[in-house]
Formats: C-alpha cells, structure tokens, sequence
C-alpha cells in the first residue's frame, strides 16, 4: 500500500536562464516598498544588487537595503534587521543571496510583522514561545545551488547567546515567489560549490531514508540524488558549465520540497550543534559525519540505502553498506570535501554538549533517523568522526 501523505507547496517557482530578470515585475504584484536582504558583499560587487534594485524602481517600486547577514545568521542580525524593515515600513521581503540570506529573509518577515524578536518564534520549546500568525510577503532569489531555502517552508537561526541552532518551520516561511536562474550562480567559486551541492545531496538522502518519508517526495528525492552524483564535480571542475549549473539548481528545488514533506535526520540533528558552536560551514560537518551516520544507519532502511547504491553505480553485486560509503568518500574526495571534526577544532570534551544539543532542539531529526540514537550512540559516532 502507498502510505497516507499529505503534499502541500505554496510557491510560484520561476526556473531558468535569465529568469532575474523577471524579478521587478514578480516583486510588482508583492508590495510598493521592498526590503532587500543581503550577505555583506558578493550581492553588491558581483552587480546583482544593483540589477535587481533597477528592476524594482523600474516597476514603482522603493527599497531598502540590509547587507548585514552573515553565514550560519544569528537572531542579533535577524532581530536588527526586522526592526530597520518596520521603521523603514517595508511590506514585503527580498532575500538575494545563498541558504543563510534567504534563511534570513524569510526570518525577518515573520519579526518584522510582529515585532517580536526572532526567537520568540523560533524556539517552540522555551515558556515564551509565540507561534507566528503573520509575516511579511517573501521573495527568494537564489544566487547558489544549496540548502533549498527558496523551496522550502524552514529557515535555520544561531541563538548567539548560547549556540543553539535550530531548523524551524511555518507555513508563513514559504516564498511567494522563487527566482532560480543558473546564470547567477556560474560566479559561485569551486569550493562554495561543492559546499552547496553537497547539501543538497544530505537533504535529498535524509529524506529518502527517514521514518518521516513522503511517496512524492521520495521520487524528487532519488531524482535529485541522480542529480548531484552526475553534476556536481562537472560544476565544481568548471563553473561555466552551465548544463551542470541548470541541473544542480533543478536538484536544489527538489531538496526543498524534500525537506518540506520530509524531514531531516540524525545528521542533520548531529551537525547543526556543531556549527552552532563551531561555525563550521554547514555542509563541511555534514561531509566530516557523513560516513559514520551512514554507517550506523544503514540496518533501518536497507531498501532505501540500496536504492541510492544505484545512484552512485553500484551494481546489485555490489550494493553492500561498506561499498556505498566506500563510494561517498570517493565522491568527497572528488569535491574536495574528504574532511573531519578535528579540522574544526573539535575535541571528545565538546562531545557531551554537543549531543545533548542535538537531542534538545534537533530531537525531530533524532527521531526520524532510520535507527534511532541514545545519547551514548551520538556521542560515539562523534568521536568516530574526529
């Protein structure tokens, strides 16, 4: 039987090269004074910022701009934002940028709207928690092929207080609109690249393995493994291969509505305690915990984990668990992204914080893992990934 799913997405995707320029008209139908979020440089010396701020008044449209965000976005930035966007009385949002610009955006039109600090919407488990009921019109315009933020309904903040990273999700964080051209990306460096894409290849993975597996999704899913196999060291070889940018900004898509129906798992509830406090980039902890997750994983859903054998060309001979990592190393490898937590400057002290992290704001990933975790597990599989 094909089990019960409920497939929900909300988002006029708007896919292809040259697509940016459509922005001014899709943003006319939004609002009159747009709030434009941005990293700290690259919108602005790359030229995008300035196309796309000539497209808005083109179209009648104000705009003010945010170029403060930072990676792994922290709730200081997201709340110090939100207040410019409500004293500058902006109605809508534009995130031009990567997962941690659009994450960003899409946070700060839920503050803006209620005028409460991000936190207080972000964090269900604290006593003051408010469920957002309102946010701001958001539009997301992807420059990188990773974290699948203009697909999706999730954005991830940092508590700079006490490192606490958490996803969380609302139907108000859905884009209205999503702006994904290619062209934008053939800039993106080799390395950010491969960071990106193999983000992408976690989510899509996750999602196909976990207990919380949606039937739709899950055929997006192994699409978008397909994807990243075949593209993503074609991309990282050569940016201006733009066949290999399209299709990764296709698969990137495909990973939000992944997350959306589907959900993260252990390595994703293991790797976000440790960006917290580490600042590592997202994907180099997911790369350093790949294996071992994979490794502890694989008796919960050996059909699924099989089925991704296949992606990476395993013949049914050969489709063995230790083939399957033996493969994802050598596709590490080949990206660039062969690393481990010691290079981040992790040690076994760290190990107990940052487990009990996991197992308190990422508890929903711990759970969906095709094995679940105790505590002492956690901690194990991060010491075997030092």
């Amino acid at each position: 039987m094909v089990k019960d799913f409920v497939f929900y997405l909300p988002i006029k995707i708007v896919f292809g090269a040259g697509k940016l320029n459509t922005a001014g008209e899709e943003a006319a139908s939004l609002g009159k004074r747009a709030f434009v979020v941005t990293g700290k440089r690259s919108a602005e010396k790359s030229g995008l910022l300035k196309k796309l701020t000539d497209m808005l008044e083109q179209n009648g449209i104000s705009w003010v701009h945010f170029n403060g965000v930072e990676p792994n976005p922290t709730t200081g930035t997201i709340d110090k934002a939100a207040q410019l966007a409500r004293k500058e009385n902006c109605d809508f949002v534009i995130g031009l940028g990567g997962g941690s610009v659009l994450d960003s955006a899409k946070a700060v039109a839920l503050s803006a709207k209620s005028g409460l600090p991000i936190w207080r919407h972000a964090a269900s488990w604290v006593n003051n928690y408010i469920k957002p009921n309102e946010a701001l019109p958001i539009m997301a315009i992807e420059t990188l092929a990773g974290t699948s933020s203009d697909s999706d309904n999730i954005a991830v903040i940092t508590n700079d207080k006490t490192g606490e990273k958490p996803g969380f999700a609302s139907e108000l964080l859905f884009p209205k609109v999503a702006i994904v051209d290619p062209e934008v990306m053939v800039s993106v460096p080799s390395r950010m690249t491969a960071i990106t894409g193999f983000d992408i290849l976690c989510h899509t993975m996750e999602g196909y393995v976990t207990k919380a597996s949606n039937p739709i999704a899950s055929i997006l899913n192994l699409r978008a493994i397909e994807v990243i196999v075949n593209y993503l060291p074609a991309a990282v070889k050569d940016g201006n291969n733009m066949d290999a940018r399209s299709y990764l900004a296709f698969a990137n898509i495909l990973a939000g509505f992944s997350l959306t129906h589907s959900r993260a798992t252990l390595l994703h509830a293991m790797e976000h305690p440790l960006s917290g406090h580490f600042n590592v980039t997202h994907a180099e902890g997911l790369a350093a915990l790949m294996p071992k997750w994979l490794e502890f994983s694989w008796d919960g859903n050996k059909t699924a984990f099989k089925e991704i054998g296949l992606k990476f060309g395993l013949g049914s001979e050969e489709n063995t668990k230790d083939n399957l990592i033996s493969a994802i190393k050598s596709f590490l490898s080949e990206i660039g992204l062969n690393v481990s937590l010691s290079k981040f400057g992790v040690k076994p002290e760290n190990f107990m914080e940052l487990a009990e992290d996991a197992l308190h704001y990422m508890a929903g990933g711990v759970a969906n893992n095709p094995v679940v975790a105790t505590r002492e597990d956690i901690i194990r599989l991060f010491k075997e990934s030092l």
